[in-house]
């Protein structure tokens, strides 16, 4: 959930001129998380977002933007200033999802390659998502496709080994953000801006 920090960290940005915030990664659920640190979006952190968007729209004249996205395999990972990108503890894990099961690094979590059914529970998960943006009074929200995170690793060919209608040619691999894009665009106001973050290349 969000706390004070991002109603100071944000709030700070807005009053020093920015036309456009982004949040942070957002993310769809608990499983979906990059550490134990990284905030949620859904019902239950409504009225926390709702706080730093009404201050943003009160005392500003910014645009707030929530970035959501699923960590995939990048996720269950420690604090940025306890080891970036090492595993938690033994027993603080929790399981992943990904294109593939490929770890992030070695010793990290394997992910499950995502079966059908994941990818319907996942896919809710980011409409869930959108819902509460809409209901916390963003002006626009972001999918988050870039950085190796769960919609990413299904793009890039580096961490998408499938063999099935997922895996592949590149319109394959497109296949389920496509997905995930329209539900949320679908749940989305139509009259408010939706955007998709890529990476340019896989740093590899």
């Amino acid at each position: 959930t969000p706390t004070d920090w991002h109603l100071i960290h944000y709030g700070e940005r807005a009053k020093g001129g920015a036309g456009l915030l982004y949040t942070e990664m957002t993310c769809t659920s608990a499983d979906g998380r990059i550490t134990p640190g990284c905030p949620c979006i859904g019902p239950e952190q409504v009225p926390e977002w709702t706080r730093l968007t009404n201050f943003v729209h009160a005392e500003t004249n910014a645009k707030i933007c929530a970035q959501i996205g699923h960590s995939g395999r990048k996720g269950s990972t420690r604090l940025a200033w306890d080891g970036m990108d090492q595993p938690l503890a033994d027993g603080e894990n929790w399981p992943l999802l990904s294109a593939s099961a490929i770890p992030l690094m070695d010793g990290n979590v394997v992910p499950k390659a995502m079966e059908r059914a994941d990818m319907d529970g996942v896919r809710d998960q980011f409409v869930t998502a959108v819902r509460a943006a809409r209901d916390a009074n963003f002006d626009m929200i972001e999918m988050h496709a870039a950085h190796g995170y769960l919609l990413a690793s299904f793009i890039s060919p580096v961490t998408n080994k499938r063999t099935d209608n997922y895996g592949g040619s590149l319109e394959n691999r497109l296949r389920y953000p496509l997905e995930i894009f329209a539900a949320m665009r679908a749940e989305w106001p139509e009259n408010k801006p939706m955007t998709v973050r890529i990476s340019a290349h896989d740093w590899m």
